[in-house]
């Protein structure tokens, strides 16, 4: 039985963009796309080794930009790699105050996991559907300074 345009919900349309995608036509997303999809340049797990041509295994993939021999995980990278984790405070800063003005949860409340989230453009988990095209109008633009400013000093330190 054929599926009718009525019993079908637009907005489960797995074809369509994401709106990070297409809600800023004059800065290329793209550099967000690869770290939200974790195939970034920047995070070690994801470079390939010049020995074997393979990717290392994300338990063995340590940070580029630490002595220390730290898994280099995105969220490592964001919020933990003390190179790296103060490019995000400008943004932090920016979400901090719209989780407030829309009655969020506290950002010092939140894990990593969802800090990493936040940065990386996904709407608080609590937000109201409704909502969450506002959320990315307020926030889109920041992130993806944020990411241009990533990758800047990432290309500077190597």
């Amino acid at each position: 039985m054929p599926i009718s345009s009525s019993t079908t919900c637009p907005s489960h349309n797995l074809y369509k963009l994401p709106p990070y995608l297409t809600m800023c036509g004059h800065r290329n997303p793209m550099s967000l796309l690869r770290l939200r999809s974790q195939h970034h340049q920047s995070i070690s797990i994801h470079m390939l080794t010049i020995d074997n041509n393979q990717q290392d295994t994300y338990d063995s993939g340590v940070c580029l930009y630490c002595p220390s021999g730290v898994t280099g995980s995105e969220i490592h990278l964001i919020l933990e790699c003390p190179t790296t984790s103060h490019v995000a405070l400008d943004l932090i800063q920016l979400l901090t105050t719209l989780l407030y003005d829309t009655c969020q949860p506290d950002w010092t409340t939140l894990t990593t996991q969802q800090h990493t989230s936040l940065i990386l453009g996904d709407p608080p988990s609590t937000l109201p559907k409704k909502f969450h095209h506002v959320w990315l109008k307020s926030t889109l633009l920041a992130i993806l300074d944020y990411v241009s400013r990533l990758e800047t000093l990432s290309y500077n330190i190597t």
